[in-house]
């Protein structure tokens, strides 16, 4: 005869199997942490611009390129999240090194947030990015003419205001490298607003007004709700800028979080001008996913996909 601690364990471990199967695995929310990749080359800090006439208030980024090319590369600048009022280049540092690994030149640079600058400032700061990456792309081996942009929330918001403004002079600002041009060949977005006058958002804006709330939309627009500044949400907002000069897109979002609504006006502008995009839902995948071990290396693999097939 069994005893009874004998049914009692089984009983448990029949338990554990069953609810085993009925909730499968949960997928992996670990961050990625950077490593020091012996076939990536990191270079930290570097100066790409100052922000001010009197060139006190410097901006620098953090560079990450392969050890070993015959060739030159093609670059990726990329853009952190954070609401445009926090974060830093290094939460791009594990993206950065693992697409140095398949052979882009990576550059995260800093920007203003909005606690020091409202819009325009960030979009002024990333242009003078890219101007920079152009500027020294004989120094890092990089490829000129194959140039993208790529950002997460605030960051894709940021990485798509650059692919869509490609051309327009009044978003230059006042940084280094002037005359060097700022046009990127490409971008990949994830979970970036396309357009701040989508209803789903101005609900949101008016939401957090009545309850005396912080909003990040709200601050980076220096304190204005688009009842009352409506044309600053319009000047932000990519879908305002999109052109023919517009290049090829790809948009990432996880399917936890509004897969698609972000761009409902921007999409129909890029199909009215027959500019390349693409969009990919990652499954399960929360905000900011392109951080976490699950869909790490479905986001380097989709990007590096999309940038081969149009950086060419």
């Amino acid at each position: 005869m069994f005893s009874r601690s004998f049914y009692l364990v089984f009983l448990t471990l029949l338990g554990l199997q069953i609810a085993a199967q009925a909730n499968p695995t949960e997928p992996d929310r670990t961050r990625v942490k950077p490593n020091r990749d012996d076939g990536v080359i990191q270079e930290p800090h570097i100066l790409f611009t100052y922000v001010d006439e009197r060139r006190k208030r410097r901006l620098t980024l953090d560079l990450y390129r392969p050890a070993k090319v015959d060739e030159s590369c093609p670059a990726i600048v990329m853009f952190h999240g954070g609401g445009w009022m926090n974060g830093r280049p290094g939460q791009f540092a594990a993206l950065a090194q693992a697409l140095a690994v398949r052979g882009y030149v990576c550059v995260v640079p800093q920007y203003r947030l909005s606690g020091e600058k409202p819009f325009p400032a960030a979009v002024y700061d990333c242009k003078a990015a890219i101007r920079w990456t152009r500027k020294n792309a004989s120094r890092y081996n990089i490829d000129p003419d194959r140039i993208a942009t790529m950002g997460g929330s605030a960051g894709g918001h940021l990485a798509g205001f650059m692919a869509a403004s490609n051309g327009v002079k009044r978003f230059e600002g006042q940084g280094d490298h002037r005359g060097v041009s700022s046009e990127g060949q490409a971008a990949v977005v994830m979970c970036g607003a396309m357009n701040f006058l989508e209803p789903f958002i101005v609900d949101r804006l008016k939401k957090a007004a009545g309850t005396l709330r912080s909003d990040a939309v709200i601050d980076f627009m220096g304190g204005a709700l688009p009842v009352e500044k409506v044309g600053i949400y319009r000047e932000a907002s990519p879908v305002t800028h999109v052109s023919k000069r517009t290049p090829p897109m790809l948009f990432i979002d996880g399917e936890l979080d509004k897969p698609g609504l972000r761009y409902i006006s921007f999409w129909p502008r890029l199909d009215e001008l027959k500019i390349p995009y693409e969009f990919i839902k990652m499954p399960e995948a929360p905000h900011p996913f392109w951080h976490m071990r699950e869909w790490f290396i479905p986001t380097v693999d989709a990007t590096d996909a999309f940038l081969k097939k149009h950086l060419r």
